[in-house]
């Protein structure tokens, strides 16, 4: 029952029973056969995390070279389950770091994804390519900063990782740190060299990402390194449209004070400023935000619709509660 012991092998795997491993190896069972989903007894045991059976595994010869359906090498795999020892095994027995999966992905950017640091420094020593990009262009750095593992970025940093480098949507980390609100990773980012001001194919720069998702520290913190109140994305919205937009009278705050009244009235391509923006949403504490800030109230949009025409299409007439000594023209 050749296919029945073979199951058994990959069953073994899961209770890591080393020994038994060994046994039906030596009884001639197929030690590169795999399962319905075309898992080796090798891949199972990386995956799985079970370093003696996969140590008996690669001591009896397995094959390294096979892969998932995904195109994982059993290094993906014993990295993504965090086993230190197995990657160190397939590394000492000459298995490339640089290998990629069908996403293109080498274990580097699995360890990242992982927030690994052991494993991280293991795969770097081993020769690594610290700025290997996806598919989609993402590097170790891009994983690690979009999802705030401050202490692999900084080992990445550390190995001279691209600070600004930019993913298959023009994205840098900074911009993926921006988007999530991690504040100690933008911090360091910047410190590094990030620039602040780098446009993604939108051209949203950080600060239109933080602004947009409402992420008040992260604001502060670009306005503290230069981040451009004044940047428009490809629809001439600035930071201060977006925070408008989402009603976030915090960063409004922010952006205001930043930029001293001079980018107050800036047009997107619809001509349209934040007071139309804060008009249309129905924002009234940002309406009088705006106005006492000496946002211009007679402002004409692409239409010629002003704050009032945007507030009274919108059914947001109630809103607009207006500052004592200022009113809308007639005309």
């Amino acid at each position: 029952l050749p296919q029945a012991v073979q199951g058994w092998l990959c069953a073994t795997k899961r209770c890591n029973l080393h020994s038994v491993v060994a046994a039906l190896i030596d009884r001639g069972t197929d030690i590169n056969a795999h399962n319905k989903m075309h898992f080796t007894p090798l891949l199972l045991a990386c995956e799985m995390g079970k370093a003696e059976s996969a140590e008996v595994l690669i001591e009896k010869g397995a094959n390294l070279g096979l892969r998932t359906p995904a195109a994982d090498t059993a290094l993906h795999l014993a990295v993504q389950a965090g086993a230190a020892s197995i990657a160190g095994l397939l590394l000492s027995k000459g298995m490339d770091t640089n290998l990629r999966n069908r996403a293109e992905e080498t274990p580097l950017h699995v360890a990242a994804l992982q927030n690994n640091g052991a494993l991280v420094g293991l795969l770097v020593n081993a020769g690594a390519r610290i700025n290997a990009v996806t598919k989609d262009f993402v590097t170790p750095l891009h994983m690690a900063s979009q999802r705030g593992h401050t202490d692999v970025a900084r080992q990445l940093l550390h190995h001279k990782a691209h600070v600004n480098a930019q993913d298959k949507q023009a994205k840098s980390p900074l911009h993926l740190a921006a988007e999530q609100g991690h504040k100690t990773l933008a911090e360091m980012l910047l410190k590094a060299r990030a620039d602040p001001n780098t446009q993604d194919k939108e051209k949203k720069t950080p600060l239109h990402a933080a602004a947009l998702r409402g992420h008040l520290s992260i604001v502060e913190v670009l306005l503290a390194n230069k981040g451009r109140t004044g940047a428009k994305d490809m629809d001439g919205c600035t930071p201060l449209h977006y925070a408008t937009m989402k009603g976030n009278t915090d960063i409004v705050k922010a952006l205001l004070a930043s930029r001293k009244n001079k980018n107050i009235d800036d047009r997107n391509v619809w001509r349209k400023t934040a007071l139309h923006i804060a008009a249309e949403y129905g924002h009234g504490e940002l309406i009088n935000l705006l106005l006492s800030h000496g946002a211009a109230i007679n402002a004409s949009d692409s239409s010629r619709d002003t704050a009032l025409h945007c507030a009274c299409r919108a059914g947001h007439l109630s809103a607009l509660t207006l500052p004592t000594g200022i009113s809308f023209s007639p005309g």
